[in-house]
Order: structure tokens, then sequence, then C-alpha cells
């Protein structure tokens, strides 16, 4: 079976560095269309450059990629066609997870002190953990390479943000919307658009990820600032940054309460959310799907527009409204059987959380150092990660105990004790005083 595999690959190899041509040449149309569309992007007021244009279409293919790789090829690659069990999958992609989780506050110091060189050298160990996972017939190399994969990507996130929406920048709520909205739309484009060439062959998809991911390389070499950041950053280390953050009140007192269970509220619903919608709210596959698009969309739709919000409304207003709203429209989730407003509700969760995100990242850029941000967004990244971590774990606890309706109510709970703590809490005031 293994040498059947490996003719199957070598058959496809010249078909794989084509199909790499057309899409490179193709990224380098997108970047002459970004500045003959100028004005119509201008039309959004972000008034982003060509570079950060290309930095955020840089960030969609590593989210497209990965999200493609670990939510629907490995799954079916690895036990359809390796054998490779279905635990073992698991393991490899919460390895990928929690890789990157653990290593964004040094990837991010990193990056604030040599910037471009970490990026370029942590997509190409990124390259060669996707090259793993490509072609490793064996559940310790699917591991290993996931592995890889998760450091080697841990620099890009605090990277992108920390270029395109500087926290000193007047009006960055309104770019991170840009920045989420690349982001949220690579990782949820990748996991559906991938089907298309799984049909056609694995190695198909295999070959078109690769290039995709290549492709994004290439392009991060030519549009990450070349200057080295190395005198303008504060002498320290990962260590010192954590005691500093640690000795905020803000930090401790406002940030670390939402950004740990707000996280664990979303994730609490990852393993039950499939289970409720088929045999709760009666959704096949094909609705279900359709269920994931409308929240998601909505999200997309509003994310720019809830980020200009943030730039003139006071933050406790958006936190406390967003997280209400979130809280209300998961318990109406239990209540409900009609389909058309079951995928309102959808959309209306969409819009509560276009609602928190912009404004809690201004939230956490009051308190991150300028000349350390992306250490500051990487440590950040690393505490809501665990509260990714430890949410499904959890839900499927209170799925066993009070079953898929009762982890939907708990989560809508912890929502509505952080709606009432940010709207009783003197938010605002208390960040002043801290800058």
């Amino acid at each position: 079976m293994q040498g059947d595999v490996q003719e199957v690959r070598h058959r496809h190899l010249s078909q794989g560095w084509r199909i790499c041509r057309v899409q490179q040449d193709n990224l380098f149309r997108i970047a002459n269309v970004l500045k003959i569309k100028g004005g119509f992007l201008r039309i959004l007021k972000l008034n982003l450059t060509n570079r950060e244009w290309i930095l955020l279409v840089v960030l969609f293919l590593i989210e497209f990629t990965r999200g493609a790789f670990f939510l629907t090829f490995l799954p079916v690659y690895a036990v359809k066609y390796l054998g490779i069990s279905v635990a073992s999958v698991g393991l490899a992609v919460s390895a990928h997870y929690l890789m990157e989780t653990l290593s964004k506050g040094m990837a991010g110091l990193l990056f604030d002190r040599h910037g471009r060189p970490v990026v370029l050298a942590g997509l190409i160990i990124a390259l060669a953990g996707i090259w793993g996972l490509s072609f490793s017939t064996g559940p310790l190399g699917q591991f290993i390479a996931a592995a890889v994969f998760g450091l080697g990507i841990s620099p890009v996130w605090p990277a992108v943000i920390s270029l395109v929406a500087p926290v000193d920048m007047p009006g960055r709520a309104s770019r991170m919307g840009a920045v989420f909205t690349f982001w949220l739309s690579g990782m949820g484009a990748g996991p559906v658009l991938i089907n298309f060439a799984i049909s056609h062959s694995y190695n198909m998809a295999i070959w078109l990820l690769i290039v995709l991911y290549i492709s994004a390389v290439t392009t991060a070499f030519w549009v990450f600032p070349k200057e080295k950041n190395t005198g303008k950053v504060p002498a320290g280390s990962l260590w010192g940054e954590l005691k500093r953050l640690a000795a905020l009140p803000a930090v401790t007192r406002i940030l670390l309460p939402g950004m740990f269970l707000q996280t664990m509220a979303a994730s609490l619903l990852l393993p039950v959310l499939p289970l409720y919608a088929s045999a709760v709210l009666g959704l096949n596959h094909n609705q279900y799907a359709f269920l994931l698009i409308s929240g998601g969309a909505a999200t997309l739709v509003f994310l720019v527009p809830m980020g200009k919000l943030v730039d003139s409304l006071p933050l406790k207003i958006l936190l406390s409204a967003g997280f209400s709203f979130s809280a209300l429209f998961l318990f109406v989730f239990t209540l409900v059987q009609n389909y058309l407003f079951i995928f309102l509700l959808a959309a209306l969760v969409g819009i509560s959380y276009a609602i928190v995100l912009p404004a809690w990242n201004a939230l956490l850029a009051r308190v991150i150092s300028v000349k350390l941000q992306a250490t500051g967004w990487g440590i950040f990244g690393t505490i809501e990660g665990l509260g990714i971590a430890a949410g499904p774990a959890l839900g499927g606890i209170i799925a066993n105990m009070l079953g898929p309706a009762g982890t939907v109510y708990c989560s809508s709970i912890i929502l509505t004790i952080l709606a009432l703590f940010y709207l009783l809490y003197p938010v605002d005031s208390s960040l002043q005083k801290e800058g």
C-alpha cells in the first residue's frame, strides 16, 4: 500500500508544481489589484497601505491552509487513506494548537527584537511541518509534524497585528476589525473549500495547500519590513514583561477574568454543538453547515463597522452589550425549534461576537507596551488559548451530567456574569488611571 501511495504522489508531482506557479502568479496579481482598486479600498476608510493589505492577505492564506489541514483534510486523509486512528489524529491536532499557544509569547518577543527574520524562519519551520503532515504515513510522524507546524506559525499573529494595528495608532479598532475579518475568513473558508479539491483527489488537495502556503511565505519575504527592531526594544525578557503586566491592576482585575472566561465560554460548545444541532434542533449536516455559515458571515460583515463604534463609544458599553446579547441569544437557542428563528439567532450571535471582538482587543491594547507590542499580543494569546483548551473538556463533562442543553446554559451564564462585571466595574476610568 505504501508503494502505491508513493507512486500516486510522484504522478502528481509535476501537476503540483504547475499549480504552484499559477497560484504564485495569482497572488502577485492580487497585489496589483489592490493598487488598481485603491480608490475602492479607501471607501472602507481604514487608510491601510498596500503593504498592510498584503500582510492581511498573507494572514488569510496561512489561516486558510491551517484550517483546511486540521479541520477537514487531516481527519479524512489520515483516517481513510492512511489508516491512522481518530484518536491519533486528535492528538496531532491538539499538539499543533497547544504548541502554537505556548510559543506565542516568546515568538512575539523575538519579533519585537529582530523583526522579519523571525517570521520568515518560523514560516520555513512551519513548511517543514506541512510537508511532514502531507507525506508522513504514521501517527508519530503526524504528531511531530503538527507540533512543528504550530511552532512555526506562532510569530505570525502577533507580528501582523502589531504592524497593521499598532497600539498607539488613533482609530486602531477599525483596523482590528479588518485584521479579524481576514483571519476569520481564512479560518472559515479553508475547511469548506478544500472539500472541492479532496473530491478530486487527496494529492490535488495536498499540493494545493502546499502551494498556497509557499505563496504566503514568498509574499511574506517581500512584504514584512526589512528593518530590524534591535535597539528599539527595551532590554528584558519574556518573564520581565510578564511581571510588568501582572503588576498592573488593570490586567489582574479587568483583563484576566474576561480573557480566560470568554474563550472558555465559547469553547465549551465545541464538543456539543454538532450533537445539539442534530439531536435537539433536528438539523441535518447541510443545515448545520448553513447554521455555522450564517453566524460566521454575520460576524465578518459587522466586524469593521463595530470596530468604528469602538473608536467612539466607551468600552464598557460595548463589552457589556456584546456579552449580554451573546448570553441572551444562546439562551433563546434552547427555547426555539423553528428553523428560520434558529438561523436568525445564529446570525445575531455572530453580530454579538462582532461587537465583543474589536472592543475586547481595544481593551488589551491599552496595557500593551508600544515597544513590545508583539510580545504583549503573544502573551495574551497564550492566556486566551488556555481558555480555549480548557473549554471542550469541561463542556463534555457538563454535557454528560446535564445534557447538551446544559452546556449551552453554562456558556450563557458565564457570558452573563462577564456582561454584569464589565457593566458595573469602572473599566474606562480604571484604564485611564493606569495610563
